[in-house]
């Protein structure tokens, strides 16, 4: 089969990237104005979630709306 028939046909392409790893993060606040974020693996991030434990509403708008 000629190469531009298979790049037409997308039989040279790469694989798919792996979109299912390393998507767990937090974000860490050193100082008021600079904030990293801190990305887990999976199997970290269940090991570490208990320690990340969410404070209120996650936007201001919900904060407006309680009262």
């Amino acid at each position: 089969m000629n190469e531009n028939i298979k790049a037409i046909l997308g039989l040279n392409s790469a694989p798919p990237r792996e979109t299912t790893r390393n998507r767990r993060g937090v974000m860490n606040y050193g100082h008021k104005t600079a904030g990293s974020i801190q990305v887990f693996t999976n199997e970290s991030w269940e090991r570490n979630k208990k320690y990340y434990v969410p404070n209120g509403p996650r936007s201001c708008v919900k904060n407006f709306m309680r009262g």
